[in-house]
């Protein structure tokens, strides 16, 4: 429900499927989306008047089926290609909530998935899918590319809108500012896909961190404005968890960021760009470039992100503590991709590691 009065934040988890018998991930050639839709359709997800229509069936629900969708040249859908599965938690006004319809909705679609011998996974890259070409449909040049490159990867988007008065103050110019200086810095703390295809991730010799953000870094910004939904402003640079305690720092830490008003020099999209795909390939090794070409040490700016991000919050009612878990990884100069790997190299195999993501944890 809406209220002008409230801070409102929204969690949107992509995870991927898997076969339950033997843990082999699926993707769109192993998915029927009619089969799927009728699963989805079973589950107790929350049905609110604010969610789009995602496809004809999905009914405004919070959970829904994830793909590309095929067009005709005139717009008109004709089916899905599925991915996987979306947890679009209802509006919640504090992290803590927002939590809750996630872990139950989770739950949920956990349970009726395996009626039908399926199991998510919440992990942001594919053992066989290696990428996906769609037919264009009507799509921008841009858009067509991001909805290919989302085929094959899954993430986390971040949404908060806060109260009437509050979004009122707020320097839109500024907002957007600040994610395109810090974005790098978000893809940092959030780097967990360092494995896909037949082991980890390596590009021109390197062994990434983020294959996701290293894709995704061509064709999405780190942040949209979606005015047509109570001011929601949607952060979208950060890689897929099953770890709460982060998604919940994830969630402060974007809010913080917005609240600040202190001023910053505006960044070309193309420095962004850059320095994002830095981040996803060097991790904490990576040295980034302001406008004028001078270097910035990564871990100065995630230092920086999360003191102005602190800063941000300072006297609301909005609950920081988490952002101290992201401290002391930064501190560290550690990204969730160090504990991804000792999990890949724990089991070994893509059905051994998918087993290892079912389910949604408080810490490593």
């Amino acid at each position: 429900m809406y209220d002008s009065e409230q801070f409102r934040f929204g969690i949107e988890l992509e995870f991927q499927l898997a076969r339950s018998a033997d843990a082999r991930p699926l993707h769109h050639h192993d998915l029927d989306f009619e089969t799927l839709k009728a699963v989805i359709a079973e589950t107790g997800a929350a049905v609110n008047d604010y969610m789009a229509v995602k496809y004809p069936g999905s009914s405004q629900r919070s959970t829904y089926l994830e793909g590309y969708d095929l067009v005709d040249d005139d717009g008109t859908f004709t089916g899905l290609d599925v991915k996987g599965i979306e947890i679009s938690t209802p509006i919640a006004t504090d992290v803590t909530a927002q939590q809750s319809w996630l872990v139950d909705q989770y739950e949920d679609v956990q349970k009726h998935l395996s009626n039908i011998g399926l199991f998510g996974a919440v992990y942001g890259a594919h053992a066989t899918e290696q990428e996906y070409r769609g037919t264009r449909g009507g799509r921008t040049l841009e858009g067509w590319a991001a909805a290919e490159t989302a085929m094959t990867t899954w993430g986390i988007h971040v949404n908060v809108s806060f109260p009437d008065e509050v979004e009122a103050r707020l320097d839109r110019d500024a907002v957007l500012a600040s994610f395109e200086r810090f974005g790098p810095a978000l893809v940092l703390l959030s780097a967990n896909t360092p494995v896909r295809g037949d082991g980890p991730w390596v590009h021109d010799g390197v062994r990434g961190v983020s294959e996701r953000s290293y894709r995704r870094s061509f064709t999405r910004r780190p942040l949209y404005f979606r005015d047509d939904q109570h001011h929601r402003k949607e952060v979208t640079c950060f890689d897929v968890t099953p770890r709460l305690d982060l998604i919940r720092a994830y969630s402060s830490v974007s809010a913080g960021l917005m609240l600040n008003p202190a001023p910053l020099e505006p960044q070309l999209e193309s420095v962004t760009d850059h320095n994002m795909r830095a981040a996803a390939l060097h991790g904490y090794g990576a040295t980034f470039v302001d406008r004028h070409f001078d270097a910035v040490p990564a871990g100065a700016l995630v230092d920086e992100l999360l003191d102005r991000a602190e800063a941000g919050l300072a006297g609301l009612a909005i609950d920081a503590s988490d952002i101290a878990l992201l401290r002391a990884m930064a501190r560290d100069r550690r990204v969730p991709a160090d504990s991804t790997l000792v999990t890949w190299q724990s089991t070994g195999s893509w059905p051994e590691f998918l087993d290892a993501h079912r389910s949604l944890r408080e810490g490593e």
